[in-house]
């Protein structure tokens, strides 16, 4: 049964889902009704409807394929919105499935008694009697394919309790917020906040030729932190081009099933690793921060704080969050001559600067490919992207290649190969 909305401008009957009243487009929403409930002119009444519809529109327009929730377009905002909404009840959604004998239990379902008010809104009879329109895009069932049908389905039943189990259950299932839809994130530089980097293909593990020892020891660390059985903080380190980062990031394609969740950093921000894992401590992820090209120079004291989150925050009080490092240096820190003969205390100094290294539990060492290992990978890459070259031209072009770029590496190789495609060299 679809219901139409009391005749208030405003909703004050949220204990939890307040961020979801305060939502621009559900405000749009509470000032078309709050229009309509007092009699407006028909030119203000008609404003509101159609800045909600555009909102509406640019949403519906701007939903990835893969995040849809209902068929229906008003159905499919509603729900995205209480997803989204990071509050004490959905916290509690992420850990476990609660049971009606929660002393708060009456004043949730009062919450998703609401929600559901809004979410079946009877907009057909709204615009019977406003002809604004000749269309009816909120009822609309536009998307096909829904990321999970129990979801939607407890919510047309139009039952608090239904609507409340399957929320926790998708929640609980999927996650919450920016941590339901996205694997990988980033630090905002304006607000310092966790943002979401947008959803792409990674490369797979198998993708990349040769290392099989390092591609199965990091796998094997990530699936045992992943299932919380242990899981070490892990570097790689060696020659540049040899694939150190593309296989952590690899790392999102074989563990995307999962409550894998990684932040990349950049070694500017490592001042702001204290407030990131306290902000992420309690959330029931597994989170891998990404530190791509790390080193520190012989006059910075980032590395002390760095190394003391790797003694302690990480290993003994943060058991979900772990640190994966690449780096192109032989040591993170680098060295001084002054530091070699003139400290009175030089072995004391560089065995601190030394020591960062050992904080992790898992070193991976990368060496540059000789030539045999090079032509090998140019080979796979080749059969892989169906280039149609014969063995001998292709040998002699790549030697070639590395030649000319001095530099022979697996980054090396894969330019090599996007050179040949862009020459129209495949089937």
């Amino acid at each position: 049964m679809k219901h139409q909305m009391p005749d208030h401008p405003r909703y004050p009957d949220f204990t939890f889902f307040r961020d979801f009243a305060d939502h621009p487009t559900f405000k749009a929403f509470e000032c078309l009704l709050g229009e309509n409930g007092q009699s407006a002119s028909y030119q203000d009444l008609k404003t509101a409807y159609f800045t909600l519809k555009a909102d509406v529109s640019a949403y519906a327009l701007s939903r990835p394929d893969d995040d849809r929730y209902a068929k229906a377009l008003w159905h499919d905002f509603v729900l995205s919105r209480i997803l989204a909404d990071d509050n004490p009840l959905t916290r509690l959604f992420e850990k476990e499935q609660l049971l009606p004998t929660h002393p708060f239990y009456p004043s949730m379902l009062g919450d998703l008694r609401v929600l559901l008010s809004v979410y079946h809104f009877d907009w057909q009879t709204f615009l019977d009697e406003n002809p604004l329109d000749t269309q009816n895009i909120f009822e609309l069932n536009i998307f096909d394919h829904i990321k999970d049908e129990a979801l939607h389905k407890a919510f047309d039943q139009d039952d608090e309790t239904a609507a409340f189990t399957a929320l926790n259950a998708y929640v609980l299932r999927h996650g919450l917020g920016i941590f339901e839809s996205h694997q990988c994130f980033k630090i905002d530089d304006a607000t310092g906040a966790l943002v979401p980097i947008p959803r792409r293909q990674y490369k797979p593990m198998t993708s990349l030729i040769g290392y099989d020892l390092q591609k199965n020891q990091l796998t094997d660390n990530t699936r045992a932190f992943v299932e919380h059985r242990a899981g070490l903080n892990a570097l790689l380190k060696g020659d540049m081009g040899t694939g150190k980062s593309t296989m952590v990031k690899a790392l999102l394609d074989t563990f995307a099933d999962t409550d894998l969740r990684m932040i990349e950093i950049t070694k500017e921000r490592i001042g702001a690793l204290p407030t990131i894992i306290s902000s992420i401590k309690d959330r029931p992820y597994a989170f891998i921060i990404f530190v791509d090209d790390l080193s520190f120079d012989d006059k910075e004291n980032d590395f002390k704080r760095f190394k003391n989150v790797l003694e302690g925050s990480l290993e003994d009080n943060t058991p979900n969050v772990r640190i994966y490092a690449t780096s192109n240096k032989r040591h993170l820190v680098s060295e001084s001559m002054s530091e070699r003969t003139d400290a009175v205390h030089a072995k004391d100094v560089m065995e601190e600067k030394l020591s960062l290294s050992s904080r992790f539990g898992l070193v991976l060492s990368f060496t540059a490919p000789n030539q045999k290992e090079y032509l090998t990978i140019v080979r796979e890459m080749a059969k892989t992207a169906g280039i149609t070259m014969r063995d001998d031209d292709l040998t002699r072009e790549a030697i070639t290649w590395e030649l000319r770029h001095l530099n022979r590496s697996g980054r090396t190789a894969e330019q090599f190969i996007t050179h040949l495609i862009g020459c129209g060299e495949t089937n």
